[in-house]
Order: C-alpha cells, then structure tokens, then sequence
C-alpha cells in the first residue's frame, strides 16, 4: 500500500472509530467489526438444494453471526424508533441504529470479495434489511448521516445486482430478493433508477408465476419446494407494498400473478399434501410462523384467502427490515410524498 493509501485508510478508521465512540456514549452498544469481505459456506449438500449438509450448515452458520447480529439489532432499534412513546427513548432508538449504519458505511460493509455464491446470496438478503431499517429512521438522520449511508446503500445494492450479469445465475427466488434490497433501496434513497430495477424484477416475478400459482424453478427444489414457495412470496408482497406507498399497483402484473402465489402458498401450508402430491415428494414443513408478509397483505386481501392462524404468525424478520406492522405504517406515512415523487 502506498503511504497516501495508507493515510486514506488511517483516515477512514479515525472516522469509524468516531462513530463507534458516539455510539458508545448513547448508551447504545457497539456494533460488531465491519464485514466487507464475505466468505460463507453453502449448507446444502446436493446439486438443487434439497437436503441440508449438517456440517456444512454448522460452518455457514458460524460464518454469518456479525452479519445476522447487525441486521437483527438495528432492524430491532428502528422498529424501537417506532414503537416507544416518549419522543427522547424514540430519538435514543433511532440514533442508534442510524449509528450502527454509519459505522458500517464508512468500512464499506459488503462491498468487498465475495467468496462464493452463498456469499453473494446473504448480500442481498442483508441489503433489503438494512435497507428497510433505514428507511424507518430516516426520518431521524443529520444531513450528515444521509450523506453518508445513502451513497453506500446505492453501491450496495449495484454491488448485488451485479451478480445478475452472470447468465448462469438462475433467476429464482434470488432474483425476487433482489427486487426487494433494490426496490428498498430506491425508495431510501430516493433513487429512481433502483426503483426502475426493482419494477423489472417484479415483472419478471409475475411472469414466473404459473396460472396455478406456483414457480418452476422453485418446484424443482424437492421437499423443500413449498418452503421455497413461501420464501419467494416474502420479498414479492413486501416489495409490492413498496410499490403500493408509490401508487403503484403490482399485484395486478400478469392478471393478479402474485394474488395466485399467495394462494398456492397458502393453500399449501395449510394442506402440504396438495405440493406433495404435484412435486411427488414429501415436503418439509413450512411454519405460519415464518410467514411475515402475511401481516402485510391479509388486512387488504383477507377474502382472497382461507382463514389464517394469524397469531402464531410473527410479524418480523431481519430480512424484511425488523416488523412488518412498522413497515406498514411507514409506508402509510410516507405514501403521499412517494407517489408524488
């Protein structure tokens, strides 16, 4: 490294060692070393990803505790934004997770080698999170704060979209996350063209949904074709409620194709023997509990589906920026200005 390379890099880590001691002095605890660099082991041990490797698991597993314990406690602090009564302990929440952000902006968190696929896969899984979070505490962030998380956010999500550029890469459920960390992004940032990305996406997704609801490529996954199911629909209503804040309406792509995705999921939670029988295997169990995106669009569409135990049904994942209630009444605050925009 050069000496002014070396002067740069001391520089950033003043930088990041600034925000840690504010951070610190919040009462807000500090966030774990930054990840650029991702090295993550795959946890299926067979060629179309049905059958978990324990031991592979065990190692991928390991591999993505900082990342999990970021977008778990800052997806957690900006639902605290949200949540609190008291202006000062919503303020406390908020500048906490907008602390954690800056922090891993300024080291280029995922922006660095990428040792494999799984690697890229959590990128973007993380990115929407991330994403989500921010754009609940935005609201609270110093120009300062935005000038430094946004740009970061856009080449985080230009980073993951590169991936794509591949061929090879299959377009599953994948690409559908993809739509999702871009599509958050774009609305974070206020970056048309993200949100021109994530729109191709979604088109894309609800010309893979079949007039029966289901997703070749997500069929092909043997027993775990439904869970695959449900974790296709994760990102695609989430992403559609995005685009409903924007007065857009992509449940109706493709003759309501994303309506017929939900129905099959559901349908097949509630009855596995019905994807068992099209499939020709036993599925593994897909459990309400880890559909959160049901809190999303049952309130809207309730009609269109059977009768859903929707208290054994958490509301919240990381990957989905902490709690959907929150995120729904975000969006709901932020729907004027975003259609006009």
């Amino acid at each position: 490294m050069t000496h002014w390379g070396k002067a740069l890099a001391m520089r950033a880590a003043g930088f990041i060692v600034a925000s840690l001691a504010a951070t610190s002095a919040l009462g807000c605890p500090l966030p774990p070393p930054v990840q650029k660099d991702l090295d993550i082991p795959r946890f299926y041990g067979d060629a179309k990803g049905s059958v978990i490797d324990p031991r592979q698991k065990a190692l991928h597993d390991a591999a993505v505790v900082p990342l999990t314990t970021f977008v778990r406690d800052v997806t957690s602090q900006a639902d605290k934004a949200h949540k609190r009564s008291k202006p000062a302990e919503q303020q406390e929440a908020a500048s906490c997770a907008l602390a954690w952000l800056t922090a891993w902006a300024k080291g280029d968190a995922w922006l660095g080698r990428m040792a494999q696929a799984q690697a890229e896969y959590q990128r973007k899984w993380d990115l929407a999170g991330v994403a989500l979070a921010y754009l609940k505490v935005k609201s609270f962030a110093s120009t300062e704060q935005r000038r430094t998380i946004e740009p970061w956010l856009m080449r985080f999500a230009d980073a993951a979209r590169a991936f794509f550029d591949d061929a090879s890469h299959k377009r599953n459920n994948h690409w559908y996350w993809l739509g999702l960390a871009v599509g958050a992004t774009a609305i974070a940032t206020d970056s048309e063209r993200h949100w021109q990305i994530a729109r191709g996406i979604m088109t894309d997704a609800a010309r893979d949904i079949a007039a029966d609801g289901t997703l070749a490529l997500e069929l092909a996954r043997g027993g775990r074709a439904l869970l695959y199911h449900t974790f296709s629909a994760m990102p695609l209503v989430t992403l559609a409620e995005l685009a409903r804040a924007k007065g857009e309406d992509w449940y109706a792509l493709n003759d309501g194709a994303l309506h017929r995705l939900v129905h099959v999921t559901v349908k097949g939670v509630a009855e596995p023997n019905l994807l068992e029988a099209r499939v020709g295997v036993r599925q593994d169990a897909a459990p309400w509990s880890g559909m959160a995106w049901l809190h999303l669009y049952l309130p809207r569409f309730a009609g269109r589906v059977g009768t859903i135990p929707l208290q054994d049904v958490k509301s919240g994942h990381r990957w989905v920026g902490g709690d959907t209630l929150v995120l729904d009444a975000v969006l709901r605050k932020l729907g004027p200005g975003l259609a006009k925009g």
